[in-house]
């Protein structure tokens, strides 16, 4: 049998030589190699008449040639196919002298006289160059994510303690414009005349505005930094507790609050109830003109992850102004119409996206609003203000 395959038939002899790679049949005992095709003369250089008979470690290298026999008696004494390339590590010789990565895919042949090993090699040259050279760019954009996390890390955390220092600093003058007009009012209200007091007013307006503004971003700097620990927290108790708490601001208000039973959420119990106390007051106010006032709290889903959502019959907004719902002292309402602050949502959705959720709002002018939230990972890069349909009040 091995004196056939030394010789040859054509048949054989024509697979071996259209085969794309380097072949070349080893004896598996002694390493001798039996045969070799044309694609082996090309990629090692030796004519095959110098190949055949030689010890197939004239084409390993010499630091890897103890390893290479090792390696060849283990396939002798256990007949399987396995590939070889080491990640680029395994080499092969020229006849020249040089070397290249390979990949063998060694097969055993067994016959009536001896086992065979058949090697099929490749250069993988180019492949572990541009291996190299992903793995370097690769290092690089590891290199420039991490440079710039360090940035925006350091930038945000100089932001908050901007907007925490500039709040504080801002407080107390805005405290002594508020109080001297006032006093001015009460205690010299004979002396001033009808314009004046209405401008000492206006003063003390825009103070106690401005001074609430204030107090929003000290609220959004507090609350929406610092690490954050998820726990079970029970959302329908949380939404009545901060129901009941409206409704003694204004006792003669009829709203008619429908809070679903059993709404669970894993989050931080402080940053919820920050969020849902937002969403809440936020219904609350923009219902105050509805004689009939429905605040709705319940669950759903938004592209099929677990969601709650925050609905009332109130005012609603135009839809076409949406982009700006969520972004810091951007309102779609005058003061004169709703007062506040326009902190409140950008707050919850800063909440939101701390938990790894996104936030969608839907409306209507004079139809009221929904305010759709997850609180886990489903896909932050879709907009806003996109949410499936729901049923209205």
């Amino acid at each position: 049998m091995r004196a056939a395959v030394e010789t040859g038939d054509a048949l054989f002899r024509g697979l071996l030589e259209s085969a794309p790679d380097a072949m070349v049949i080893v004896d598996a005992s002694s390493g001798e190699i039996v045969l070799v095709n044309a694609q082996t003369e090309r990629l090692f250089g030796y004519p095959r008449a110098e190949l055949v008979g030689q010890s197939v470690v004239i084409l390993v290298p010499q630091d890897i040639r103890a390893a290479h026999a090792a390696y060849r008696d283990g396939l002798a004494g256990e007949a399987r196919v396995r590939m070889r390339d080491a990640g680029g590590q395994l080499r092969a010789r020229r006849r020249d002298g040089s070397e290249f990565p390979a990949e063998i895919l060694l097969s055993p042949l067994a016959t009536e006289d001896a086992m065979l090993v058949s090697a099929a090699i490749r250069d993988i040259s180019d492949r572990v160059a541009i291996e190299t050279e992903l793995r370097r760019h690769r290092d690089r954009l590891e290199e420039l994510v991490g440079e710039r996390t360090a940035a925006l890390v350091q930038l945000n955390q100089e932001l908050e303690s901007f907007s925490y220092s500039v709040s504080h600093d801002l407080r107390a003058p805005l405290r002594s414009l508020d109080g001297f007009s006032q006093a001015l009012i009460e205690d010299h209200a004979a002396e001033l005349g009808e314009q004046t007091r209405d401008y000492l007013s206006r003063i003390r307006r825009a103070a106690q505005r401005m001074t609430a503004m204030l107090d929003g971003l000290l609220t959004l700097s507090r609350d929406t930094r610092g690490e954050i620990s998820c726990v079970r927290v029970d959302l329908s108790a949380l939404a009545r507790e901060i129901a009941d708490q409206l409704q003694q601001t204004d006792p003669g208000r009829r709203v008619q609050f429908r809070i679903a039973s059993g709404l669970a959420a894993q989050a931080d119990p402080n940053l919820l109830r920050v969020a849902i106390q937002n969403l809440l007051q936020n219904a609350w106010k923009f219902t105050a003109g509805v004689d009939e006032a429905v605040i709705e709290v319940g669950g759903t889903e938004l592209d099929g992850v677990p969601a709650w959502f925050v609905r009332d019959n109130g005012s609603g907004f135009d839809m076409r102004y949406a982009d700006r719902l969520f972004g810091a002292f951007q309102r779609l309402h005058t003061q004169e119409q709703f007062p506040g602050t326009g902190i409140g949502l950008a707050t919850v959705q800063r909440v939101v996206h701390r938990h790894g959720g996104i936030i969608a709002a839907s409306a209507a002018l004079g139809a009221g609003a929904t305010f759709t939230f997850t609180l886990a990972p489903g896909g932050r890069e879709k907009a806003a203000t996109s949410v499936p349909s729901s049923p209205t009040l």
